[in-house]
């Protein structure tokens, strides 16, 4: 388990926590790294590999369908939802992108498990991409944040 978690994560960690990880079918190679990158986070904190399942979706829009559909049938303990929407030349993107992460919010209310919003939505590919690697990889930023929120709950209800 690491040692540079925060205690009280660090302290509520539950190795077998299973969390979903949908991705959507754009822009592939980045959507890929930031997976990557969140498994990596999950496993560093000590979830067991076979707990951290990935989703496969069209489209960031599908992010919270299914989601929902994993929520529902106590598939997961948390989701992440990674997702990129790059800004054209109407307001389609913009829509796409609310409408997404209303979606993420309201599974994470409807169900009470946390579900992260790394739907990068950005006016070019070029700025996804600096934020698919390395150590600004938002991937993992958001399994570092459902981590963080699982411990947060299991110590609330503790």
């Amino acid at each position: 388990m690491r040692t540079d978690t925060p205690p009280l994560v660090r302290d509520y960690i539950n190795p077998n926590w299973k969390i979903g990880i949908v991705t959507s079918s754009f822009y592939k190679e980045e959507i890929d790294s930031l997976a990557e990158g969140a498994i990596d986070e999950l496993l560093k904190a000590g979830i067991v590999q076979l707990h951290c399942k990935r989703y496969d979706v069209p489209g960031s829009f599908e992010i919270p369908l299914i989601g929902s559909a994993l929520a529902k049938k106590g598939e997961v303990d948390a989701l992440i939802g990674l997702g990129i929407i790059v800004e054209g030349q109407t307001q389609h993107a913009r829509l796409l992108a609310e409408q997404t992460a209303r979606g993420i919010m309201d599974v994470q209310l409807q169900y009470g498990i946390p579900f992260a919003f790394e739907v990068l939505y950005v006016d070019a590919l070029t700025d996804a991409q600096n934020r698919c690697s390395g150590s600004g990889n938002k991937g993992k930023e958001a399994a570092s944040a459902v981590l963080h929120a699982l411990a947060t709950i299991e110590h609330i209800n503790s």
